[in-house]
């Protein structure tokens, strides 16, 4: 099979459906409460944030002076770097000034989502066992519940070591051509439309106790395929309200893409038929 970017976008849809199956609806209602729980906190310090950034796009329109008084100082090395481009290409104040809305907002769903995906995690397994029951016939080998809360916990650990490592490495490329605006950008776009495929469709996979590794060459198996699933939940995760919601329905379409799109023969759970649900 190809790589089909219509299929990640369809797989966060799918996902969206398969939780309104009965059989999963169990293990749906603490994730979500964790997030409407989070969703309350994070908002409340992102709103904090607003003040600084208003004023600088406010400058930046009107192309006066910046003032970071008001601005943490990763906001203000990024302020700077826009003002001096939009000074020289004036054009593209309006440009650069969506841009850096894009930014704040994919940083607002970036931290939302790991803070929720550490602590949901053992439920998000949970639920990904259910969703590939249900679409194979048959479940993931069982395990005791402490035995699973832990080494979910530990593959988060894994995760989030693998995501600030490379993060802090785009960070500094993003910091030194900050002047661009649109590098920094498009970077941003890309490792968060990955982390957030490598974030859902860990699951199935850690279920079958997978290596972290064996993940990744999972995924670059159809690389359209696979950002385009990361980058569709990306950007829901960056609206308020339908944030909270995103979650589960990112474990279930991550799931779901797992068994139908990227696994192959001999994989873990391809001895099993895959059942075919009404839509």
């Amino acid at each position: 099979m190809t790589s089909n970017p219509v299929h990640g976008i369809d797989a966060l849809v799918r996902g969206a459906r398969l939780l309104t199956r009965r059989e999963l609806r169990p293990f749906i209602l603490v994730p979500l409460l964790i997030n409407l729980v989070l969703f309350i906190v994070i908002s409340g310090i992102m709103i904090t944030q607003l003040g600084g950034l208003s004023d600088y796009i406010s400058s930046l329109l009107s192309h006066t002076p910046v003032d970071t008084t008001n601005m943490s100082w990763w906001e203000a090395v990024m302020a700077k770097g826009a003002a001096w481009t939009a000074s020289v290409f004036r054009w593209l104040a309006w440009i650069i000034a969506i841009l850096v809305l894009f930014l704040f907002f994919l940083a607002y769903g970036y931290l939302f989502g790991i803070i929720t995906n550490i602590i949901a995690a053992p439920f998000n397994g949970l639920l990904a066992e259910k969703v590939e029951e249900l679409l194979t016939g048959k479940a993931p080998p069982a395990e005791p519940m402490i035995q699973m809360v832990w080494r979910t916990l530990g593959r988060e650990m894994r995760k989030l070591g693998y995501f600030i490592f490379w993060g802090v490495i785009i960070f500094l490329i993003s910091t030194v051509t900050s002047w661009t605006i649109i590098i920094p950008t498009v970077l941003a776009a890309v490792w968060g439309a990955w982390c957030m495929a490598i974030q859902y469709v860990d699951y199935p996979l850690d279920n079958h106790q997978r290596p972290f590794g064996e993940l990744k060459s999972v995924l670059r198996r159809r690389k359209l395929t696979t950002l385009a699933f990361g980058g569709t939940v990306m950007l829901a995760k960056m609206v308020p309200i339908l944030n909270i919601f995103v979650m589960p329905a990112a474990v279930a379409g991550g799931t779901a893409l797992w068994v139908e799109r990227l696994r192959r023969e001999g994989d873990p759970g391809t001895e099993t038929h895959t059942a075919t649900l009404p839509n």
